[in-house]
């Protein structure tokens, strides 16, 4: 157990010699969240309510969604490809701890230091504008959608870097996925805006269940949570299956050059 401490602090660690480039990325996650609030705020300025949200309830959703996601999707595993195609991949192989295990620790370290700084924007956030937030509930129950949310996109995250075994072309589809991914998981706007048919097909995606519906709990909308934490936790054993079958057969294909 001390090797995946030791593997968060390293992680954790990194950051200090990137400070540059993490104070970017956390600037423009607050930035992101600044666009929405006074999107929406200025919705709210001319009408009580939207759809079935009331501005205090909305400017809470986006709060929370635009936090978590930078946890939720922040990953190291986007290294992994440029690994892979150099041929450095191989130093990490040949150490003895399980590659995906590894990783997994990695995410985890990044997440806790995305986890504090966004803590301390929330506040900061909170208390310049005034914001009112809708007192959470079901606090367990969030946490356990959060949990498998964050595992699916740490497979899909995964699964994208393993495309680097059989091209160099990677950050494109990496690109699209993170594009579409902040649509389709509701960081700009709660997914039952949308029409009926079009919020139930998504709903069976697994793109709800890293951001929108654990907010939808804490902001206790979603009354029926059972089904959704089925089809959660099926999508969960999916990327990993997906996960597995492509480290097992981009390990018996893989040739590189470079080092």
């Amino acid at each position: 157990m001390r090797k995946y401490f030791t593997i968060i602090a390293t992680t954790i660690k990194e950051y200090s010699a990137y400070r540059l480039s993490f104070v970017l990325w956390r600037i423009r996650i607050v930035l992101s969240v600044l666009v929405s609030f006074f999107l929406w705020n200025a919705v709210f300025d001319k009408q009580s309510s939207f759809a079935n949200y009331q501005r205090d309830m909305m400017l809470t959703y986006i709060l929370i969604v635009n936090f978590v996601d930078s946890i939720v999707l922040g990953t190291k595993t986007a290294e992994i490809a440029g690994d892979i195609n150099d041929g450095t991949i191989i130093n990490r192989l040949l150490k003895p701890i399980n590659f995906i295990q590894y990783y997994l620790f990695r995410d985890i370290g990044d997440k806790l230091l995305n986890l504090v700084f966004a803590l301390f924007e929330f506040i900061i956030i909170i208390k310049l504008f005034n914001i009112t937030l809708v007192p959470a509930v079901n606090i367990p129950l969030a946490i356990v959608f959060f949990t498998t949310g964050t595992i699916i996109a740490f497979c899909i995250n995964l699964s994208l870097s393993f495309i680097g075994f059989w091209t160099t072309e990677v950050w494109a589809p990496r690109f699209v996925f993170l594009t579409l991914v902040f649509f389709l998981a509701g960081s700009y706007f709660p997914l039952d805006l949308l029409p009926k048919t079009i919020y139930q097909v998504l709903m069976l995606t697994p793109f709800p269940y890293l951001v929108y519906f654990p907010a939808q709990i804490l902001l206790g909308k979603a009354i029926a949570w059972q089904q959704p934490l089925i089809i959660s936790c099926v999508w969960v054993a999916i990327t990993y299956l997906i996960v597995q079958i492509m480290w097992k057969r981009g390990n018996r294909s893989f040739s590189f050059w470079g080092k």
